[in-house]
C-alpha cells in the first residue's frame, strides 16, 4: 500500500462499496453525457457532501475529493490523469492552466496543456497557499481511484443520476458535450481530451442520432448569426507575447491574415490565460475605428490599419455608421461624425482605411 493516500478511505470506513460492474450500460437511444442540469445537481451534492464532514480533517479529506471531481468536470481528463498531477509542479496558475499527461515507459503520452475556469483556478490558488493542505503538497489530488469512483457513484445517486452516468468517464464526455455545444472546433476537442484523432473523439463521444442533429443544427445557427451579424471580430492565434511590469504588448494573428497588435494590464494578459500559440478572439468597438480615404497605409496613423471597401453608409441625426468590408470578408463598423464624413466624401464602393489604437483592441481567450 505504499504511496497511496489512506487519509480520504479512512475518513469514510464503513460505508459499502460499490460494483461498478453491476452498473447497466446505456442504451443506445439514451444520452450518455450529463446535462446541464444534471451536472449543477452533481456539484451541488458535492459541495453539501464537504459541508457535512465533521472536524477539520474530514472536511480536507472530502474537499480533496470535491477538487478532483471539479478538475474532471473542467479539463475532460482521465480519472488517472487528475489522480496523478503533483500540485507544486503541474499547475501554472499565472497562465490559468494545468498539465496532464506525461508518464513512464510504454504508457507515457505527449504532456498537454488544458485551461481552467475562472471559478475553479480562483478556488486552487487560495486552496494551495491554505496551510490546512500543506502537510499533502505534491499528492493533494494523489487519491485511491476506487475511493473516488465509489465517491463520484455515491454524489451521482445523490442528486437523482442514473446509474449508468454515475462514473469518471461521464464527466470526460460531458466536458467534450459541452464545449462542442459552445462552438469549440472537434480538433481543438481532441486535444483537450488528449486523443490522437479526431475520430478518436468522434467515437468517443458516440452521441445518440438526435443529439447529432441538434448540435448540426446549434453549429449552423451560430455559423449564420456570426457571419450576418458579428462586426468587429477577429478570431486568430496569439502570435507574440511581450510582457511588462504593468503594461503587455500582444499581437494576434488572424484567421484571414491580419496581424493586430493589442496592449493590455499584465494582470489581465495573466487572469485571461493568453500565451504565444493560443486561441484569441478581438473586437474593437466602433467609435474607436477610424477611417480615412486617403490612399496611403500610414493614413490613419493606428498601429492596427486595414483596408478595405465601405459596404454601406447609415446617417443618424449627428452621427453616421459606416461598414467597412475587409479583402477576408470580415466587418469592420465605424461610428463617425457627419462632418468628417462629409470631408472624406465616402460612398458605397469606396476604397478606405480603417484603423485603431492598440489600446482599442479588446483581447480575449478562445
Amino acid at each position: 500500500m505504499s504511496g497511496i493516500d489512506l487519509e480520504h478511505i479512512l475518513d469514510d470506513m464503513g460505508q459499502p462499496m460499490h460494483d461498478d460492474s453491476s452498473v447497466a450500460p446505456a442504451e443506445p437511444h439514451e444520452p450518455n453525457f450529463l446535462s446541464a442540469e444534471q451536472m449543477q445537481r452533481l456539484d451541488a451534492a458535492f459541495t453539501a457532501w464537504v459541508s457535512k464532514a465533521k472536524g477539520k480533517r474530514s472536511v480536507v479529506s472530502r474537499n480533496r475529493a470535491r477538487l478532483v471531481f471539479l478538475l474532471l468536470r473542467a479539463t475532460g481528463a482521465k480519472l488517472g490523469e487528475i489522480l496523478a498531477i503533483d500540485d507544486r509542479t503541474d499547475f501554472v496558475l499565472a497562465y490559468r492552466k494545468v498539465l496532464l499527461g506525461g508518464g513512464k515507459g510504454e504508457d507515457a503520452k505527449p504532456r498537454r496543456e488544458v485551461y481552467l475556469p475562472g471559478e475553479l483556478h480562483a478556488e486552487l490558488k487560495q486552496l494551495l497557499r491554505d496551510p490546512d493542505y500543506t502537510p499533502h503538497r505534491g499528492g493533494i489530488f494523489h487519491l485511491d481511484q476506487g475511493y473516488m469512483r465509489r465517491v463520484i457513484y455515491d454524489r451521482a445517486s445523490e442528486a437523482g443520476i442514473p446509474k449508468h452516468l454515475a462514473n469518471p468517464n461521464t464527466l470526460r464526455r460531458s466536458r467534450a458535450v459541452e464545449l462542442l455545444h459552445n462552438g469549440v472546433p472537434l480538433t481543438v476537442v481532441q486535444r483537450i481530451l488528449g486523443h490522437l484523432t479526431a475520430n478518436s473523439t468522434a467515437a468517443f463521444l458516440d452521441l445518440p442520432e438526435e443529439e447529432q442533429k441538434r448540435m448540426e443544427k446549434h453549429f449552423l445557427d451560430r455559423e449564420n448569426r456570426r457571419s450576418a451579424g458579428v462586426h468587429n471580430t477577429f478570431f486568430g492565434k496569439v502570435a507574440t507575447v511581450e510582457i511588462g511590469e504593468i503594461q503587455s504588448r500582444l499581437t494576434v494573428r488572424t484567421l484571414g491574415g491580419h496581424l493586430l497588435t493589442a496592449i493590455i494590464s499584465t494582470k489581465s494578459l495573466e487572469s485571461l490565460g493568453l500565451r504565444e500559440g493560443g486561441l484569441a478572439t478581438a473586437r474593437i468597438k466602433a467609435p474607436w475605428v477610424t477611417l480615412d480615404a486617403a490612399p496611403a497605409e500610414d493614413a490613419t496613423g493606428a498601429e492596427n490599419r486595414f483596408r478595405g471597401v465601405v459596404e454601406r453608409v447609415t446617417q443618424g441625426g449627428d452621427a453616421a455608421e459606416v461598414v467597412v468590408v475587409l479583402t477576408d470578408g470580415t466587418k469592420l463598423s465605424a461610428t463617425v461624425g457627419l462632418d468628417a464624413l462629409r470631408d472624406m466624401h465616402l460612398g458605397q464602393g469606396d476604397g478606405v482605411w480603417a484603423g485603431a489604437s492598440a489600446f482599442s483592441v479588446i483581447v480575449a481567450a478562445g
